[in-house]
């Protein structure tokens, strides 16, 4: 790309466009090209158009060179924006923390459901294992009211974001009664007062340690390893949450669980080796592929 006036905005488009598709990589390249200019130049996209012969300064060009450099090493587009979309809800997200995947919708809707199936007088206590974003309790926090949320994260990076989105909302959450208690820590080390919950939640690591160096250049050289490696077999945060869900859970209670494609038996059998959680549901995600698993805790 030559530094000179006679870019204009469609123009570099175009150009991002095509190399982006001679690069060989992945998604709606157009889009993507759009977005990246929109980005750099602080304009809407429709306003890529409407300056159609606005030729570009040399700093606006320097602007989206930096961005689509960055996108030909393979950096989420969602860390060039800065944002992600979660819910409607636009995110900050960056290096350091996973960027939250539409199939995580399906485990909002699924705890939804479970705080709906009576009529509460009192806070819903919710504890979330990995939060990172804060995409999941936000997300609950502008369908319902007196939701009270302990969530965990083990990264300090993922907590920045986290404390920032929850700032952001922060109105939102005051005016629903809601709140949402963020603390670093590995898994729920320090919560000691147990049985608390009427809820637990959680999208937990569960890639396969082996597989990991096969995920697409995008999720294995820029997202974060900490909230992609489930262990050997992807399983090993399922056993703990098992394990959580027995001693933390009021009789009762609930635990959602995102999981992988093919995980859907293996984590139901796990589950039902505990004489204290009985299978309560499950959904697909939008391709037919069993997603999110409710489990509830006896009542005796």
């Amino acid at each position: 790309m030559k530094t000179d006036t006679s870019w204009t905005p469609p123009k570099l488009v175009q150009w991002i466009t095509e190399d982006l598709t001679r690069r060989g990589i992945p998604g709606s390249l157009r889009l993507e090209a759009e977005r990246l200019v929109a980005h750099a130049l602080q304009i809407s996209r429709l306003d890529i158009y409407l300056q159609f012969d606005k030729p570009c300064t040399l700093e606006e060009q320097k602007a989206v060179r930096q961005l689509v450099t960055r996108r030909f090493n393979r950096e989420p587009l969602s860390y060039l924006m800065e944002s992600s979309e979660f819910w409607s809800l636009p995110l900050a997200v960056g290096p350091g923390v996973l960027i939250p995947r539409p199939e995580t919708e399906l485990l909002v809707e699924a705890t939804l459901k479970v705080i709906r199936l009576e009529n509460r007088k009192r806070s819903f206590a919710i504890l979330e294992l990995g939060t990172g974003s804060a995409a999941i309790p936000l997300a609950l926090s502008m369908e319902e009211e007196r939701l009270a949320f302990t969530a965990t994260e083990i990264s300090a990076e993922a907590l920045l974001f986290a404390r920032k989105n929850i700032s952001l909302y922060l109105p939102e959450l005051e005016k629903r009664h809601n709140r949402i208690q963020l603390i670093q820590a590995d898994r729920f080390d320090p919560i000691k007062r147990k049985p608390l919950f009427d809820c637990i939640i959680s999208n937990p690591p569960y890639i396969p340690t082996k597989d990991i160096d096969q995920l697409q250049e995008e999720v294995r050289c820029w997202e974060p390893r900490l909230a992609l490696n489930g262990g050997k077999d992807g399983l090993d945060f399922y056993r703990y949450l098992k394990e959580a869900a027995e001693l933390m859970l009021i009789p009762g209670g609930f635990l959602v669980l995102e999981h992988g494609y093919d995980q859907h038996a293996l984590i139901q059998d796990m589950m039902g080796q505990s004489p204290g959680l009985l299978a309560f549901g499950s959904m697909k995600d939008y391709a037919k592929h069993d997603r999110v698993l409710i489990f509830r805790k006896t009542e005796s």
